[in-house]
């Protein structure tokens, strides 16, 4: 994000993998397994909303899911749920449990065979489920819509979501919503957002990275060379965060460490559109 939102990004699979605080390995094993999906024409390029996939697989992971079991439980719940990134948030639900379960985006707790399961979290009317509400849905499901509305444009409708599924979401509902409302212009609630996804995962990079943007363009100039040193620490390769830093520092006056990150941005992606700009601020700056 330069000025722009998040979900222009893509990803490569270390990339992925600093993000999720994973090993490599396990991500190229999710790849093999078609559970990661790359960009069409790419060799193993990842999308934006793909960081949302790799976060939810990460959990099943944790849970000591491998991932010729994620992907059998992910086709059933496909069953049940047949929108991808909808079943795959559902299987959440069958975290600590000893059989699979789906969180169906209306609320509902259903196994694979269409069996509906009786929820305590849901309210009940004479021993029965009642009809599913809407404030049933949980966190993960307003996640998905969210997810699928931003994706589509619907910034307004992704707002409505994210904000759903807060308090008690991810990191990257906070980093989703933050992006939604930067593109929006509403600046300092997207810093409020990215701020809370770096609260709940320290090591989230991109959102330091964009935190760091934000805070320059609310007039915290200091705070934003702070936030995005930061997202250097955690990834140093990160081209994005190197061009960021370096811009913020010749807010601040300090050419020479600007100079230093313009040449790691190229160094790092010598062939972007932000290249060349890159390399005229090297020049108009005495640089080489």
């Amino acid at each position: 994000m330069r000025g722009e939102t998040g979900a222009e990004r893509t990803f490569t699979i270390d990339e992925l993998a600093e993000l999720c605080g994973l090993p490599v390995a396990v991500v190229n094993r999710w790849v093999d397994r078609d559970l990661l999906r790359p960009m069409r024409g790419t060799v193993r390029r990842f999308a934006f909303r793909s960081v949302g996939t790799a976060r939810t697989l990460a959990q099943l992971w944790r849970d000591g899911w491998s991932a010729p079991r994620i992907a059998r439980a992910w086709q059933l719940a496909r069953s049940v749920v047949a929108d991808r990134d909808a079943a795959l948030a559902g299987l959440l639900a069958s975290i600590g449990q000893k059989k699979v379960a789906v969180r169906t985006p209306d609320g509902r707790l259903v196994e694979p065979t269409g069996q509906l399961l009786f929820d305590f979290g849901a309210e009940v009317d004479g021993g029965k489920l009642a009809a599913p509400l809407p404030q049933l849905r949980s966190s993960q499901d307003w996640f998905a819509i969210g997810v699928d509305a931003e994706a589509a444009g619907r910034l307004d409708d992704a707002v409505r979501a994210y904000e759903r599924a807060l308090p008690g979401g991810t990191a990257e509902a906070h980093f989703n919503l933050g992006n939604c409302y930067y593109a929006l212009k509403r600046r300092k609630e997207a810093v409020d957002q990215f701020a809370g996804a770096i609260a709940r995962a320290p090591d989230y990079a991109e959102a330091w990275n964009n935190l760091g943007i934000v805070r320059g363009e609310v007039g915290d100039r200091h705070g934003a060379v702070a936030a995005l040193e930061r997202a250097l620490e955690l990834v140093p390769h990160y081209a994005d965060a190197h061009y960021n830093l370096a811009e913020a520092l010749a807010v601040v006056g300090d050419l020479e460490r600007a100079r230093k990150h313009w040449r790691a941005y190229l160094t790092f992606d010598p062939n972007s559109r932000w290249a060349e700009q890159a390399r005229r601020r090297l020049q108009n700056s005495g640089g080489s």
